[in-house]
């Protein structure tokens, strides 16, 4: 638990589950002259993050119940708030299409970096691991702002 080597498991699907991010911020490069194109791709990239928000806090939560017999109010109260939001966020791009729900996502994830990576119960690999998708699922969701922001 208290190692800094990340083992190979949890590195090799973080690395995949980074492609999910990639593909779509980089098609809406490629495609951001194409409205339509540009909506859709925008759908994936914000329904991906609401899922990584929910995915994290589900890390959180699994976190809280295994170190404590009578888990912490606070902490599932944060588990749970990344899937609200991420739900919201989608809610908020399917009725208004709206390019802010990329920096609601992007604030969102990385708000629950931070608080991970200031939590001891977290191994320090995790800890460690977390550093560059956060910021590659950050830059992509800034990105998609700014180009969605233009249509």
């Amino acid at each position: 638990m208290y190692s800094l080597k990340t083992p190979e498991a949890p590195l090799a699907l973080t690395t995949l589950g980074a492609i999910p991010f990639l593909v779509p911020a980089g098609l809406m490069v490629i495609y951001r002259e194409d409205p339509i194109f540009l909506s859709t791709v925008g759908l994936w990239l914000i329904a991906y993050a609401a899922v990584i928000l929910s995915f994290l806090g589900g890390v959180r939560w699994g976190v809280e119940i295994v170190l404590r017999d009578k888990p912490r109010f606070a902490d599932l109260t944060i588990s749970v708030l990344g899937a609200l939001i991420g739900w919201g966020l989608v809610l908020a791009y399917f009725q208004f299409a709206n390019a802010y729900a990329f920096l609601g996502a992007a604030g969102a994830l990385l708000l629950h970096f931070v608080v991970d990576r200031a939590s001891p119960e977290m191994p320090l690999w995790y800890r460690k691991l977390r550093i560059w998708p956060s910021s590659v699922a950050v830059v992509c969701l800034v990105l998609a702002f700014f180009l969605f922001r233009g249509i």
